[in-house]
Parts: C-alpha cells; sequence; structure tokens
C-alpha cells in the first residue's frame, strides 16, 4: 500500500529501523546513527525535527540531501535497500521527544513522542501507518540504567561508558518506541511468562512503592487476555513513573509510562487516588491490544484507540475492583465530561478530520475519550455484551501486527451480531453534538422527538439513530429512535423513565409535570438518579429549565444516600458556588453539611471518597468546620487518607500560614503529599496568599505537570477568584511556552478559565484575541454559558 508523507513523496514499505543514540546525559544532547531498510517509488523523505542531519549513505555510496524544513529530502531515486543516516539533536525541555524529567536536583531522560514527535529523536517516516520493526542500541554513562520497548540482549562496559542493545520489537509505529535513561530503581514481578517490571527514578528521600500497581497490572491482564483471545505479546511489561510528564500516562508499548502519582500506593494513599493508579493502569494496558498491536491508520481514528481503552479500562477495573462500582464513576466523569464538551457549537465530531500534525495534539480531549468510549458502551449495550466481545476478538485477529480503521471494527461487531451496527456508528462518529429526546403524552401514546442538544440555548434540526430504552411499569422496551419525531403506544402508564442506566449518549426532557412524576414513580437505579439531576443540569445551563424549578429538583438530593447520585450532587452545587458565590453559598454549604453528615455513618470506599471530597467543600464554606479541620493539621499523619486534604485546607483557611504550608510542600515525599498542600495554598482566604501562592508554582519550585492542579484549586475557592485570573492573564505566555507541543493548556483554560473569567468575558476575549491559543473559542463559550447562569441566579430571587 501507498501511502504519502507530509512531503508529499511516496514510499512503499518500511521494514526495519537500526537506531543507535550516544547519548549526552549531563550534556543534554545526543549523535544517532540509523539504519532503515525500505523500498521507495521515488525520493525519500523522512520526517525530522531540531534534528541536524551530518550525513547519508547507502552502504558506503553518499547519498545528496537536503533539510527543507521539517522533512529530510534524499534524492535516492526509485529504491529498494538500506539507508543510513548519521544526525545530531538535542535533549528537549518541554514535554515532547526524548525530554529532561526532573526532580529535585536530579533528572532523568524519557521520550514522548505521541503524537508525531518521534521525529524529534530520529529522521523517520512518523506516520501510524508505515509500520516497522526497530532494532535500538544506546550509549550512555555506565552508572546509568536505559530502558527500551524490549528487553536487553546485552550490555557492554567501556570504561565510563556502557552500550545497551535490545531485542528487536515486533512491527509497531513510530510513536511508540520509548527510551528512559537515567538512574532507575526496579522492582520486578511476574504474569504468566511476562516479566513485569515497575520503575522509577532512584533518589534518597522518596520511594515510589509499586505493589498495588503490580496487583492492578496483574488483575487487569487477567481480564483482556481471555477477554481478547490473544495473550499479551511482549516478554516483558515495563511501568515507568516519570517525575515529570505532560499526560497521565502513555501507552509505549512494553515501556509503559505514567506520573509518579499514578504508581505510587501506600498506607496514606487516598481511595479516590488508589482508584485512579488502578483506572490508567487498565486504560493503559488496554492500549497494548487496541493502538499497538492493532494501530489506527492515520490520526482521524485516534479516538478509536482512546474511547476503546477508556472503555475497556472500566470493564476491567469492575472485574478486578467491583466494590468500586467503577461504572457509575464512568458516566459522572467520562459521559457528563463529554457532554460538556459535546453541547458546545465549538465541539467537533469524533471522528475529525486531521490534515496537518500541529491539529492532532487538540484531540487529546473529553470527545476522543468520554464521548467515543460512552458511544462505544451504548453500542454493547444494543447489541449484547458477547455479541460486543466476539466481534472485538475477530477484529484483533484480523488486524493484529497491522493498521485498521474505525468502519472495520463496525463491521466486525455488525457479523458478530446481525444488527446495522456500521449505519448506527457512522452516524454518531461523523457528525458533532448529540440529541435531546423530548417526551410528551398525548392520547395514551408517548410522543418522542428528537433535535440537536446546545448548552448555549436555541435548537439545530439533527437526527440521530438512537438506541433508547425505556422502562414503563418496570418493564424495559427498546426501539432505534431514526427520524425527528416517533409515537409508542401505552396504556394507564403509572412509572416511566427513559435511557434505563444511562447507556445512551443523549439528553431526556419530560415535557410536563405529569410525566416528570411519572418518573419519579418508578424505583430508579443509582445511575437512572443520576441521570435525572445530569440532565437538569444541562437543562438549566442551556435555559431549558427555570432555576427555580432546577432548584426544587436539586432538593429531593439533599438526603440522598446512594453515592452516584450524592456525588453529582455534591458537584454542581459546587460548580454553582464557583460562579455565583455570593447567591448560592447558604445552599451549597447547607447541601454539604447534610451529605457529610449521612458519609460519617458508612466506611465502604466510596463513601471514604465522597467523604473527603465534601469535606474540603465544606471547609471553604463554614469558617467554623475549616477551624475545626485546620487544628488536626499536628496530628495529620494519623488522620484517615481522603480527609488529609480538608485538614490541610482547613488550616490554611483560619490560620492564612504560608510559610507553614510552603515547608509542609518542601518536606512532603509523595506527589500526593505535594498537591495536598498545593490545595491548601491555594485556599486561602486572602487573595494577596494566593497569588503568592500561584507565583510559587510558577517560580520552578512545582512540578510543570502540576501547574494545572494548582489552577483547579485556585479555580474551587471564590475568595482568590480575582487573584487567579490576574495570574493567569500576566502569565499567559509563559504559560503557552510550558506546554506547547501537548493540548493541556486548552484543556486547562476550557475547565477552569470559564469559571475564573465568570463576569470578565470581555477581557477574555481580548486576552485570547491577543494570544490565539488553540481551544479559546471553547473556553469563550462555556465562560458565556456560565457568566448568563451566574446573572440568571443572581436575578432570581
Amino acid at each position: 500500500m501507498q501511502v504519502t508523507t507530509q512531503a508529499g513523496k511516496t514510499v512503499q514499505q518500511v521494514k526495519e529501523y537500526d537506531l543507535f543514540l550516544d547519548i549526552d546525559f549531563t550534556g543534554l544532547k545526543f549523535t544517532g546513527k540509523v539504519s532503515i531498510d525500505l523500498e521507495s517509488s521515488g525520493d525519500v523523505s523522512l520526517d525530522a525535527v531540531g534534528l541536524q542531519v551530518l550525513n547519508v549513505k547507502s552502504a558506503t555510496r553518499p547519498i545528496p540531501f537536503k533539510q527543507v524544513g521539517h522533512v529530510l529530502e534524499i534524492q535516492t531515486g526509485r529504491f529498494s535497500g538500506t539507508i543510513e543516516v548519521e544526525y545530531k539533536g538535542k535533549v528537549s525541555d518541554n514535554f515532547t521527544g526524548l525530554y529532561k524529567s526532573s526532580y529535585g536536583d536530579g533528572y532523568i531522560l524519557s521520550t514522548h513522542l505521541e503524537a508525531v514527535q518521534a521525529r524529534k529523536v530520529l529522521p523517520c517516516l512518523d506516520h501510524p501507518a508505515y509500520k516497522a520493526t526497530f532494532k535500538v542500541t544506546v550509549r550512555t554513562n555506565a552508572d546509568l540504567s536505559v530502558i527500551s520497548n524490549m528487553p536487553i540482549e546485552s550490555e557492554k562496559k567501556e570504561g565510563a561508558k556502557k552500550t545497551v542493545t535490545f531485542q528487536k520489537t515486533p512491527k509497531m509505529s513510530t510513536y511508540l518506541l520509548y527510551l528512559g535513561v537515567g538512574k532507575f530503581a526496579e522492582d520486578r514481578n511476574s504474569h504468566g511468562k511476562t516479566e513485569l517490571y515497575a520503575a522509577y527514578a532512584a533518589r534518597p528521600k522518596s520511594i515510589v512503592k509499586t505493589e498495588f500497581s503490580f496487583e492492578a497490572a496483574q488483575k487487569v491482564l487477567d481480564f483482556y487476555e481471555p477477554y481478547f483471545g490473544i495473550p499479551y505479546s511482549l516478554p516483558k511489561l515495563h511501568q515507568v513513573a516519570v517525575p515529570e510528564f505532560a499526560y497521565g500516562a502513555m501507552e509505549n508499548w512494553g515501556a509503559i509510562t505514567y506520573r509518579e502519582v499514578l504508581l505510587h500506593v501506600d498506607k496514606d494513599t487516598s481511595v479516590r487516588a488508589r482508584k485512579a493508579v488502578a483506572s490508567v493502569i487498565a486504560h493503559e494496558i488496554a492500549h497494548m491490544w487496541f493502538g499497538d498491536l492493532v494501530t489506527m491508520k492515520w490520526w482521524d481514528d485516534l479516538w478509536l484507540n482512546e474511547s476503546f481503552a477508556t472503555f475497556m479500562g472500566h470493564k476491567a477495573v469492575d472485574s478486578a475492583y467491583p466494590k468500586w462500582t467503577i461504572w457509575q464513576d464512568f458516566v459522572r466523569t467520562q459521559t457528563a465530561g463529554a457532554m460538556g464538551r459535546d453541547g458546545l457549537k465549538s465541539t467537533h465530531p469524533i471522528e475529525a478530520k486531521v490534515h496537518d500534525p500541529e491539529e492532532i495534539e487538540e484531540l487529546f480531549d473529553e470527545i476522543s475519550y468520554g464521548k467515543g468510549a460512552s458511544i462505544l458502551r451504548m453500542i454493547e449495550a444494543y447489541i449484547g455484551p458477547d455479541n460486543f466481545q466476539k466481534g472485538v476478538g475477530t477484529y484483533l485477529q484480523k488486524f493484529r501486527y497491522s493498521n485498521a480503521s474505525g468502519r472495520d471494527l463496525w463491521t466486525h461487531l455488525q457479523e458478530a451480531s446481525g444488527t446495522e451496527v456500521n449505519r448506527i456508528m457512522e452516524a454518531w462518529i461523523g457528525k458533532a453534538g448529540f440529541p435531546i429526546v423530548t417526551v410528551s403524552l398525548s392520547n395514551g401514546k408517548l410522543v418522542l422527538e428528537q433535535e440537536r442538544f446546545l448548552l448555549a440555548g436555541g435548537v439545530e434540526k439533527h437526527t440521530w439513530p438512537i438506541p433508547v430504552t425505556m422502562t414503563v411499569d418496570g418493564k424495559t422496551q427498546r426501539l432505534l429512535l431514526d427520524k425527528e419525531k416517533a409515537e409508542v403506544n401505552v396504556s394507564n402508564v403509572k412509572s416511566l423513565k427513559l435511557n434505563v442506566d444511562q447507556t445512551g449518549f443523549y439528553v431526556v426532557y419530560y415535557r410536563g409535570k405529569e410525566l416528570q412524576d411519572l418518573v419519579w414513580n418508578g424505583k430508579l437505579s443509582p445511575l437512572d438518579k443520576w441521570g435525572l439531576v445530569s440532565d437538569a443540569k444541562a437543562f438549566l445551563l442551556s435555559g431549558h429549565m427555570p432555576f427555580k424549578e432546577y432548584s426544587s429538583l436539586l432538593a429531593r438530593y439533599e438526603h440522598e444516600e446512594e453515592y452516584l447520585p450524592a456525588f453529582e450532587a455534591s458537584d454542581q452545587v459546587d460548580l454553582l458556588y464557583q460562579i455565583a458565590p455570593g447567591k448560592m453559598a447558604d445552599t451549597s454549604r447547607r447541601f454539604q453539611k447534610s451529605q457529610l453528615k449521612i458519609l460519617e455513618g458508612k466506611t465502604d470506599e466510596n463513601s471514604s471518597m465522597l467523604k473527603g471530597i465534601v469535606a474540603a467543600r465544606l471547609v471553604l464554606l463554614d469558617e467554623a468546620y475549616a477551624k475545626e479541620q485546620g487544628a488536626k493539621i499536628k496530628d495529620l499523619a494519623n488522620v484517615e487518607p481522603d480527609m488529609k486534604v480538608s485538614v490541610v485546607m482547613g488550616y490554611a483557611r483560619s490560620s492564612n500560614d504560608y510559610d507553614g504550608l510552603i515547608d509542609g510542600f518542601k518536606k512532603s515525599t509523595t506527589d500526593e503529599e505535594r498537591l495536598r498542600y498545593l490545595q491548601g495554598l491555594a485556599s486561602f482566604k486572602k487573595p494577596e496568599l494566593v497569588t503568592k501562592a500561584l507565583e510559587f508554582a510558577l517560580g520552578g519550585n512545582v512540578k510543570r505537570q502540576d501547574i494545572r492542579n494548582m489552577l483547579l484549586y485556585a479555580t474551587a475557592n471564590p475568595d482568590g477568584k480575582s487573584a487567579t485570573w490576574l495570574w493567569f492573564k500576566n502569565n499567559i505566555e509563559r504559560l503557552i511556552k510550558m506546554y506547547e507541543g501537548t493540548a493541556q493548556l486548552s484543556n486547562m483554560m476550557r475547565a477552569y478559565i470559564s469559571i475564573v473569567g465568570v463576569g470578565r468575558a470581555g477581557e477574555a476575549e481580548s486576552l485570547f484575541n491577543q494570544h490565539p491559543i488553540p481551544g479559546a473559542d471553547a473556553t469563550i463559550e462555556r465562560l458565556r454559558i456560565y457568566d448568563r447562569l451566574a446573572k440568571n441566579i443572581t436575578d432570581t430571587s
């Protein structure tokens, strides 16, 4: 198959990269030599960024070349054989390519090559469809360890240097290559014939405890291997904790990288953090099949990698840790997060057309992860779990060590189930947005109508093939609503609920009090209760539901006993408090107090986690409670893990002891502990202390990856709102540079600046006009929606 490179040349096949890197660990530079076995129908073009090519030859014959922009043009003519390229480059100071990942006074070097960053490490055809084998050899300081995708084949010391050669990889895409160089501590375990390793930067006062990460990896491998019908394909699997990392983790085949906080679990680790560790491990290991073994043809189908890993990750965690009821977390985070993004006019289809590699990073968002995973959950519910598993298995078998598209998967699911999966999936992935289904009762018939839902208000006439589920008087019915309007015969209905267990990616509006009462007459699962209040929030934001009506519905949840609906209601009153603090403080305080009282009588892990979150929210609302929690700071070691953050925040609120919290931060030995102190530092009542804390974070004292957390924490504190806005405004150029090459800044803006900027929409628009940033349009749109709601709340007596 001919595939076109960015330079427009055609290359028929790449068979192998034989890569030698000589890494100057201290000088932060490298020289490289790569031999590429390929066939070309014309001159060869390779992707190369930030590399100085020294010479190119085939056998001993020099070949003319030139570097034009980001392309290395080699004048081969029609060619079959091996090209050898010698070059040199520098270690990156941002989060891409081969970069410096710092901790305290030391650092390691680590690669992050997704999506198109392999070209910063070696000249290559940096395109997912150009799969090839890799032979990797690294020369560096003798006292350092080197990690790559495959096990070490040989290691030879030469004085102060050593050369490490790795076994050849299977055929894989360039973005999955991995190299880690530094002083690593390493723990070992196994799963069947697979050697398992956990590696982290070795330093005196900070040890990453890896027992739980091994347990989680073993449990999810136990789930995936029989589910997919294909054993894990490589001889070993490294899980590498990287001190500084833009993303949460990366699925390099055989050498997954994680933030340290996502591998470390000890006695002081909160349930929230433990869930995150298991969930991210499950997500990344799912990629070993979906993404690594079978890879998308081009980045248009990035969502297929990420959606599938998100969906399967939740399946694996649910199997491994059933008490966590992880599917309840899925709808609250993945489905709701995706709807919050997809309800904007400035959204994009799941399958987004990618023309320029620069566009790819912006696709790592709630649509590619959460919406795609929610659509997979919807289609699994439609065709049945057994048919879904069968279709996935045949798909993986057919395309292993190769490339595929979303359409290939739909075809296998359709063949396995005998249903029209192709038609349904094509409609959902190709169209931006999602539907609102309006239900009304007329002459013994339920009338269902659909159109596109928009958070900004207004309507757009669109239709989707919606697998609608409903319970009528306790009995489940199904239909495919694929036109604007449909009618269902019913008689003398006593109870009704659409979108059973929230498997569908749509919102439901029940028109009229009679219908709304029928919904509450039925036996509602926690997922159903969540759906009702989640949809109500969407209707409040869009103007479908007046604030008074929404408040009446929310009041039903004030004494809620179930984990998921209680969590959602707490989230919502917290958001309303953040955007309209003056009006919502009393309601929020009353709600969080009521929930805390209920949760204090429960001991299960989900309740412990929610109790810690509710307590942290209450600390910002209740001075007496802040003082009570803050008084426990001297005995923090003995406070239950999920409650520790409320103690640190309570101490900040009641003491204004900036220096004491900075001292606590500096003495912390784990990332979770450090993050607790950062949350305290962002929670002061005095705005000038919040400013001081934000400046401290940006002054090189805090991991760059944790600046996002700092912004999250400051956004939750209305007392620091103006200070946070000014800090963002004054430092926008530094933040742009810091997160260059990643989508982190646009994600941060969408989530937090849309709240901090309430009341400053014009100022924000002006700022983004001066500093055009991808994702600014979505931030402004969401900000205007929140602005309108804040005014609505304030105007409501």
